[in-house]
């Protein structure tokens, strides 16, 4: 299998997770609106809107993380690495994306555990009574996907690396 065969079957969970998230978007999009319009119209507010809609905010901003990485629609400030040589730049953008790879492994370590807490405790939100583990699970998923843009983006560096030795 070739480079840009692999580096493409990595894009694809990215890309796909992030539709995932634009339902989110639109599910609390319409929640929120019916709550209102329940709160201020009929004097009933949606038991558990909030609850509901901390859930699809995790879920909105854990899908989307990968997706801006591939897309690099990340914030960055460039103050300084900027004025280094175009050699230099490449090396600490490789050391920034490999040192990033390794926290995205330790973030999913830890929520892992975290998640196998909130499931061993049964802990489950106040009012609903919603089990909290899933949607831990979910930024499980989050920084595995964007683990992956990392590879993804590091063998993108080492190929180019590779095309300028061989010129």
């Amino acid at each position: 299998m070739d480079t840009e065969t692999v580096l493409k079957k990595l894009g694809w969970l990215s890309n796909k997770l992030s539709y995932l998230g634009a339902v989110a978007l639109f599910i609390m999009m319409l929640l929120t609106a019916a709550d209102v319009a329940g709160r201020y119209l009929f004097n009933r507010p949606i038991l558990g809107a909030f609850e509901l809609t901390e859930f699809l905010v995790l879920i909105l901003i854990f899908s989307f993380l990968a997706h801006a990485q591939a897309e690099k629609t990340h914030v960055s400030v460039d103050l300084l690495v900027g004025r280094f040589s175009k050699k230099w730049q490449k090396v600490i953008g490789f050391f920034n994306h490999a040192v990033c790879l390794a926290l995205m492994g330790l973030f999913v370590w830890m929520t892992t555990l975290r998640v196998m807490e909130l499931k061993e405790y049964a802990e489950a939100s106040s009012n609903l009574g919603i089990p909290k583990y899933p949607f831990a699970a979910f930024v499980v998923i989050g920084f595995a996907v964007l683990g992956l843009e990392y590879i993804r983006d590091l063998i993108k560096m080492a190929k180019a690396k590779k095309k300028g030795v061989q010129r």
